[in-house]
């Protein structure tokens, strides 16, 4: 049996200390947990060595489940190669998320080019602000601020809805339906037509919130790329 491969993203503003509630309740020793640099930590990190980690164990023989937290899952259909033995899980996601002509839900482009223009002055409000929106705690770590920008660049101008379109069988989504930054109507309309999305009760922070709802959702992906690929 090909082995499945679990890879987490964390989202914009967290790091990946955010999936610890989830991955301590999955016992999944064999997670590869990358961190996009968006808080500093004791050892270098960024989107493009993220990026370089998950490239390493896109390998033939192994299946690959990546599974995003918000702007995580965007970066994932980005990098990810999505091999017919991949799937992808999104939490609290999005296929866009600013808003332009074909999507309408997404948030104003005004809103995150004012969090890119206070990064440069007060990196900390912006931060705080966001977590207030979240329903976050805040963070004692100081904000890497090249890689929120990044961050935020990516949620400008990130659109996975052409690439998703066709592999409409290979992704599930986990949605809330309270969520004040991945809205029900940016959910309904980033996977219009996907059948694959579950609501659950809830805001922008499930991982952290129901764990127990995220731990059956992933196990049950798991358990079916696991049989598939016998």
């Amino acid at each position: 049996m090909s082995p499945v491969k679990p890879v987490f993203v964390h989202g914009w503003g967290f790091g990946p200390e955010f999936w610890a509630p989830v991955v301590d309740a999955l016992g999944w020793t064999d997670a590869l947990i990358l961190d996009l640099g968006f808080l500093e930590g004791s050892t270098p990190a960024s989107p493009m060595l993220a990026a370089q980690l998950l490239q390493a164990v896109q390998v033939p023989g192994e299946a690959l489940l990546g599974i995003g937290h918000s702007l995580g899952f965007l970066w994932l259909t980005e990098h990810m190669a999505l091999s017919p033995t991949d799937r992808l899980v999104g939490i609290n996601a999005f296929a866009a998320f600013a808003a332009r002509e074909s999507f309408a839900s997404g948030v104003p482009a005004r809103v995150l080019q004012r969090m890119l223009k206070g990064l440069s002055n007060t990196p900390e409000k912006v931060l705080a602000d966001f977590y207030n929106l979240c329903g976050a705690s805040g963070s004692s770590k100081v904000p890497c601020v090249p890689n929120l920008r990044d961050g935020l660049d990516l949620l400008l101008a990130g659109d996975a809805r052409p690439a998703l379109a066709a592999k409409a069988g290979q992704y599930g989504i986990l949605a809330a339906r309270q969520d004040p930054v991945a809205t029900p109507a940016m959910t309904e309309q980033s996977f219009a037509g996907c059948a694959a999305v579950q609501w659950v009760d809830g805001g922008h922070l499930l991982p952290q919130t129901d764990v127990s709802a995220c731990v059956t959702f992933l196990q049950a992906v798991r358990r079916t790329m696991e049989q598939d690929v016998q």
